[in-house]
């Protein structure tokens, strides 16, 4: 046998190798595929018995109740007094994280946690308007919430849901309420008319629009429709 003969021979089982090697790849692909294609998940994205998300608010209600004061002239107080002014306001947004488990694929019910904070400087002025002394302050609000959510609307990458959380409220921080107390606990409610979520897979993204309300009687109101807005996003599982 020639050289070449042999080369053509080699050369022959070679692309029967490759053919059959296809052929395999192939196979092992296509079964893949269909692995995929009858899971639950990738014929219907509701099908996600679990979600975890993650969400930021804002803090609108906070910024028109709690905001630096205009400076006053102090010179007609008599000497010896002193006068407070609240100034350089900073803002924690509402941070929320959620689990919830998926009873139906409209219905999920789960526990939410949402905290913000709220922080100023005090200062005090005597009657020469000359600064004495300034202490940082904040209070915040925690909220921990049962929640149920229904998704009216759903499809492959979307959905529309409505959600209300209802729970207790601990509102904490340097300042202190009518009855000297540093920490109290209320009641909370958040409530959701309108939300969208979108994605596809097990990430998606989410945004609603409702409000936050915490008291703990009427004269102690900590949140009146705080959070107005709210964006995240979620993993399902």
């Amino acid at each position: 046998m020639d050289i070449f003969t042999k080369f053509a021979l080699e050369l022959e089982a070679m692309k029967n190798s490759m053919i059959i090697a296809a052929l395999l790849l192939l196979t092992g692909v296509t079964a893949h595929a269909q692995t995929v294609a009858d899971s639950p998940a990738a014929s219907d994205p509701w099908s996600y018995r679990q979600t975890a998300r993650v969400g930021i608010g804002d803090m609108f209600f906070e910024t028109m109740v709690w905001h630096n004061q205009v400076h006053r002239n102090y010179k007609h107080y008599p000497d010896g007094a002193t006068a407070t002014e609240n100034n350089h306001y900073g803002y924690t947004p509402h941070i929320s994280v959620e689990y919830s488990w998926y009873f139906r694929p409209w219905l999920n019910v789960g526990i939410t946690a949402d905290i913000q904070n709220t922080s100023w400087t005090k200062e005090t002025y005597d009657n020469r308007n000359t600064l004495k002394g300034s202490s940082k302050e904040n209070f915040y609000n925690l909220c921990i919430m049962p929640t149920v959510n229904f998704t009216y609307f759903r499809r492959p990458h979307v959905g529309i849901y409505s959600a209300l959380g209802v729970g207790i409220d601990i509102n904490g921080g340097t300042e202190t309420d009518y009855t000297g107390r540093r920490t109290v606990v209320g009641a909370a409610i958040d409530l959701r008319p309108v939300g969208v979520t979108a994605g596809a897979g097990h990430w998606w993204g989410f945004f609603d629009i409702g409000g936050t309300f915490a008291m703990q009687n009427k004269d102690a109101l900590f949140l009146i429709g705080s959070q107005l807005m709210r964006i995240g996003a979620c993993y399902r599982f």
